[in-house]
């Protein structure tokens, strides 16, 4: 475990919005996300998988990319990553000493407080990124947009919202207008944006902000991605792409793929001499062939039984990964292994997950965030969810349990939170 893992473990989860603290800090460092081309992403579910599926094509055409997301799921140097090479510990270590240093010597910091983990964190990112010289970075949103520490960028290449939905209502508002207001600010003057954002209400309100600074506005409404048997076709604003593989079996990835074309066509049409890129589309394909997020619908082989580990961890989240399933896997029960943090529209969750018809286990996560497991029993044996439900102390009891109640058909699911999965990885799979 790296000094970050430990410090994430002690005061990651502390959420202290404002771009004060990070302004100052990077001011002082220089501003090297100001010598950055960045593309900012933001969105209620699929920010993560658009970021993957963008730096994956990217790096296919030879650009030095640069990936910043997260939460991590195992160790904290998944969360900044060049190429296929995790940040090392030892420049972990340097870069945050260096941002300690600057807060030690700095009066201001004493008024306006220390920097939060995050972001300290983001000034690593951009720092490594500027050292690193790559061509391009790929920087993921951590909690809405308007304040998050990502939001010092001045002027991205590109801003992409991936969709509005109800999450985390007490900090970004507790309407789908004004979570989207708050999301939207990271679009910013002299810059594009690109929405896979459906309702047209929610729509109109990204638009909105995009109109008020002269910013072209894009939709994946303009492009098509339709299926046809395994293969995917892609029809965009100039670019047509047929017989694309997608390995991923979850139904909700193809808007996030029509969204990582839909950028990409902008990044071309308007950046290409800057970064010298020279599209190819045999080079888009093999880049989304390697697309690989983790905790995505990911299923694996654990002890010749295959799991599927899903971190959907909101209600919209849950609606798609039950469609996934429910395509993917017709006529199959599950045993859900569950866990939820207690910020979370825990009820409708699991409403949705009933539609499974399968047996839950509720599984007690070590940190205070997560939701009580007897909360979740109690909530569960009321509305008479599911046909068992049963609660274990760990992940691993949990395994346990779902092996041995499990019939010879069902399959087993671990869902309800990227916590979860990690703790899957890190206790059981490590």
């Amino acid at each position: 475990m790296s000094k970050f893992d430990a410090l994430h473990d002690k005061s990651g989860f502390i959420i202290n919005l404002g771009l004060e603290r990070i302004t100052a800090l990077l001011s002082y460092a220089g501003n090297p996300q100001e010598r950055l081309k960045i593309i900012h992403i933001t969105g209620t579910n699929g920010k993560g998988s658009v970021s993957r599926f963008m730096y994956a094509i990217l790096k296919e055409h030879g650009l030095k990319t640069g990936l910043y997301t997260s939460p991590h799921l195992v160790s904290f140097n998944e969360r900044i990553i060049i190429g296929d090479r995790k940040i090392d510990d030892y420049d972990l270590e340097r870069l945050n000493l260096f941002f300690k240093k600057i807060i030690l010597n700095n009066k201001e910091f004493e008024k306006l407080g220390e920097p939060s983990f995050f972001e300290l964190t983001t000034a690593v990112c951009f720092k490594y990124f500027e050292e690193q010289h790559v061509d391009i970075a790929i920087i993921e949103a951590g909690l809405g947009g308007k304040l998050d520490a990502t939001n010092v960028i001045k002027k991205p290449l590109l801003s992409v919202i991936t969709n509005i939905s109800m999450d985390h209502k007490d900090i970004l508002g507790n309407s789908l207008k004004k979570i989207a207001i708050d999301k939207a600010g990271i679009v910013k003057k002299g810059s594009f944006v690109a929405t896979g954002e459906k309702k047209t209400k929610i729509k109109g309100v990204i638009k909105e902000r995009a109109l008020s600074l002269d910013v072209p506005f894009f939709s994946t409404c303009q492009v098509k991605l339709y299926k046809i048997k395994n293969l995917y076709n892609y029809s965009g604003l100039k670019l047509i792409l047929k017989g694309i593989k997608l390995h991923n079996q979850a139904w909700y990835q193809k808007y996030n793929l029509g969204l990582a074309l839909l950028s990409l066509e902008i990044i071309y049409n308007n950046y290409k001499d800057i970064l010298g890129l020279k599209i190819k589309k045999n080079l888009i394909k093999t880049g989304i062939s390697k697309f690989n997020n983790e905790g995505r619908f990911e299923i694996i082989k654990y002890k010749n039984y295959d799991l599927i580990l899903d971190g959907a961890h909101n209600p919209e989240g849950i609606k798609n990964l039950v469609i996934s399933l429910q395509r993917g896997f017709k006529n199959s029960k599950f045993v859900i292994i569950f866990a939820v943090m207690k910020d979370k529209d825990y009820k409708t969750m699991l409403r949705r997950l009933s539609a499974l018809n399968g047996s839950i286990i509720f599984t007690d996560l070590n940190m205070d965030r997560a939701k009580d497991i007897k909360e979740l029993e109690s909530a569960s044996k009321e509305h008479n969810y599911f046909k068992n439900t049963f609660c274990s102390k760990n992940i691993k009891e949990g395994l346990d349990l779902a092996f041995k109640y499990k019939e010879k058909n069902d399959l087993i699911l671990i869902c309800g939170s990227l916590y979860l999965i990690g703790e899957f990885k890190r206790i059981v799979l490590n």
